[in-house]
């Protein structure tokens, strides 16, 4: 599944998706929600994830896809 911030943008569409992990460290599930506006939030009371969005300068890139810019 591609990112709904990537497919939103790509079919002008709102789109949300719903993400079920869990912590590398403790092990504990979490379930987080983003949406194509770069919108998120976690589900479970308490938890305080690290996300973050890669800074990519959108005005300079040129490659083939975003993989590239990481």
């Amino acid at each position: 599944m591609a990112a709904p911030f990537v497919q939103g943008r790509l079919r002008s569409e709102h789109l949300s998706a719903t993400i079920d992990t869990e912590c590398a460290h403790c092990g504990r599930r979490l379930r987080m929600d983003v949406d194509s506006e770069f919108g998120w939030r976690v589900v479970q009371q308490g938890a305080k994830p690290l996300v973050f969005s890669p800074h990519v300068d959108w005005t300079t890139f040129d490659e083939p896809n975003i993989l590239h810019a990481f």
